[in-house]
């Protein structure tokens, strides 16, 4: 005789393996992410100090400045030092270039750069000056040599764009100089060395909680103009919220030229002086290009403030991007097992067919006005709130909808669950809040497999029964090519076959099972 207890169990560690299946090979979090992090931007936006915001402005190489300028692309080393010797008079607290000066240029302009760079570093405040400094495959570093007199040497490097959300991490460094045997670190871990102390190739790598809004000093100069009402609408209604990401930047910025032609310039005042200031190009063609899951298209100077903000602000607390270690795995098992479970053993309530005219009315005319509630809710959300309102209204209407309407209260376990455990890899385990969706994805997909394993169970158990108690000798035994098939598939489908899936379900919510 089948034990169906076991066959219920041996159910859950099967679903618990494809469930990690979805995370180990990133298939389904992946699509998640902008979904994910639109939802975690928009509530993060209200928590994430903006301490970072206030320290730290961009000094951008418009392509625009090339022709205010009346210069020419790649950007002659003399002007490069023009605009840090321009730099130099506004006393920064630190500076870090994110120009690779690898061209063979003639030993004047060198020396003239050079000298600009000593001269920023020996200002009144003493900045220290972070270059970049790309490092190649033999490990030596590929600029001048007379260029490092002054300056600290950082790679400029960048992690790649995860999936459609846009660069969510950020490395620590490259292994140490050919040359000099030392690590060579990432600007943002680099500038941050008084705050979390020297990176390391031990260090771990950091994973970018994006800072919400847009610099006030941004708005003065920059169309800044977010998308409204029906336009976002249609944005939300399209495959992912990209096409809604700002257009502004969150970090202060101000170009080139208005640093070499607005002397007096309070607002330019305020926002150099004293502060970190990363100096980077805004050309289009040269690569230079990242996305976030927050802004759209963006200079890659961007990504290297917004991890020294992170750094900044949490300090050695900074979110790590590797979800390696015992506890990490803990968590995440104890997830998928529970998600698992409840499907198995605590399944959702079946709607019961209306056996009436008057019963289907009342069942319609229930689902209209909660449809209509829903959408007057998201309407007024998009009006007022704009896209973060509206990510958190919606997610609010589709727990709702599952927990009072449908009454899945495995569903609002797991929510919970999914929420605390974040929360707590986020506070006690510094870990990156990603994921938050794929886990209640996971659970409403493999939900519907197995309801549709359930009922290709029954079908079979039905037609072994009735092929077993035949008595009109119109089916044969069973062809031999058949059997060793069908002993495969009745242990398969003994899995999703138990007594238990066949007893009411009226009022799932009121008692877990034993």
């Amino acid at each position: 005789m089948v034990n169906h207890k076991t066959t219920r169990w041996v159910r859950v560690l099967l679903l618990a393996t494809i469930g990690y299946g979805f995370f180990v090979f990133h298939g389904l979090s992946s699509h998640l992410n902008p979904w994910s992090q639109a939802l975690i931007n928009a509530a993060a936006k209200y928590i994430y100090p903006d301490d970072g915001q206030k320290e730290i402005s961009v000094l951008l190489f418009r392509e625009e400045n090339l022709a205010e300028l009346g210069t020419h692309y790649p950007v002659p080393y003399k002007l490069h030092a023009e605009i840090i010797e321009s730099l130099a008079s506004y006393g920064p607290k630190a500076v870090f270039i994110d120009f690779a000066f690898v061209d063979n240029r003639d030993d004047k302009s060198i020396r003239e750069l050079s000298a600009a760079l000593c001269n920023l570093h020996n200002s009144e405040r003493k900045p220290n000056i972070y270059l970049a400094a790309p490092v190649l495959a033999d490990g030596s570093l590929n600029i001048a040599s007379e260029l490092l007199d002054c300056v600290i040497p950082v790679t400029p490097e960048m992690d790649s764009k995860t999936g459609e959300s846009g660069v969510l991490t950020y490395f620590n460094g490259r292994e140490p100089d050919k040359k000099s045997g030392k690590f060579v670190p990432s600007a943002a871990f680099a500038l941050a060395e008084d705050r979390i102390g020297p990176a390391s190739k031990d260090s771990e790598k950091l994973e970018i909680v994006w800072g919400k809004g847009v610099a006030p000093l941004n708005l003065k100069w920059m169309d800044c103009r977010e998308k409204a009402d029906w336009e976002l609408i249609k944005g939300l209604l399209s495959d992912n919220p990209s096409t809604n990401k700002l257009l502004c930047p969150y970090h202060r910025t101000l170009s080139v030229n208005h640093l070499l032609n607005s002397a007096g310039d309070k607002d330019i005042e305020a926002a150099l002086e004293g502060k970190t200031i990363f100096y980077g190009a805004g050309f289009r063609f040269t690569g230079d290009r990242v996305e976030s899951p927050v802004y759209g298209e963006m200079p890659g100077v961007y990504l290297h403030a917004m991890a020294y903000d992170n750094l900044l602000t949490l300090g050695n607390d900074y979110k790590r991007a590797e979800r390696h270690g015992l506890w990490v795995g803990l968590v995440d098992g104890i997830l998928l097992f529970t998600a698992a479970w409840l499907l198995v053993f605590f399944p959702a309530e079946k709607v019961s067919e209306s056996d009436t005219l008057i019963k289907f009315l009342k069942s319609a005319r229930k689902n209209l006005v909660g449809l209509a509630i829903g959408l007057i809710t998201m309407f007024s959300a998009i009006h007022w709130g704009g896209l973060d309102i509206a990510a958190l209204t919606a997610a609010a209407l589709y727990l709702a909808f599952r927990i009072g309407l449908q009454r899945d209260c495995a569903f609002a376990i797991l929510a919970f669950l999914t929420l605390a455990t974040t929360i707590l890899c986020y506070v006690a385990l510094n870990l990156g809040p990603r994921n938050i969706l794929a886990f209640l994805a996971f659970f409403e997909i493999v939900g519907h497999a197995q309801e549709f394993a359930v009922k290709r169970a029954e079908t079979y158990f039905s037609l072994r029964l009735r092929y077993d108690n035949r008595t009109d000798g119109k089916e044969s035994a069973l062809p031999r090519k058949w059997v060793r098939w069908d002993y495969v598939v009745s242990h398969f489908f003994s899995i999703f076959h138990s007594p238990e899936d066949h007893q009411s379900k009226a009022q799932p919510c009121k008692k877990l099972p034993t």
